[in-house]
């Protein structure tokens, strides 16, 4: 799968360089992804409700690639930004047909691309037959004003 690499100043997050996680495809890996996810949106300076938000897109896209994705590894990329994270996650398994997804979940799943959409405020599923690329973005929440 040929990865799409994103120019980034290291001024625009902070001086700060992704981090990139290569976890074997097994449920007991999705707490150090978790975890990740947890730090870099303190970095990025979220709250506790995004930082719960993040880690929980970040588990359902994490447990889809070792449910779906028959493959021996998956990579996990962290992008810190003022006010924003980046989590990329890509597996090499065989992909699947993007346009086939209802966007509603069925008897065969979905459920986990439909929480994502819901957390994230960027949401880009890339599928072919080499691997997947799932990108999301979450900015941090602006407080309300009662």
């Amino acid at each position: 799968m040929e990865r799409e690499i994103a120019e980034t100043r290291k001024d625009e997050i902070g001086g700060m360089e992704p981090v990139s996680l290569v976890l074997p495809s097994s449920a007991e890996y999705v707490v150090l992804a978790r975890l990740v996810a947890g730090q870099v949106g303190r970095l990025a300076g979220f709250g506790p409700e995004d930082i719960y938000d993040l880690k929980l897109a970040v588990t359902e896209a994490v447990t889809n690639v070792i449910r779906h994705a028959a493959v021996d590894t998956y990579e996990v990329e962290y992008r810190v930004f003022p006010r924003a994270v980046e989590i990329t996650v890509t597996d090499a398994g065989g992909g699947f047909e993007v346009a086939e997804l209802t966007g509603e979940p069925d008897e065969q799943g979905g459920f986990g691309l439909t929480v994502i959409r819901n957390l994230v405020d960027e949401f880009v599923l890339d599928s072919k037959g080499d691997g997947t690329r799932m990108k999301m973005v979450r900015r941090v929440s602006e407080p309300d004003n009662l």
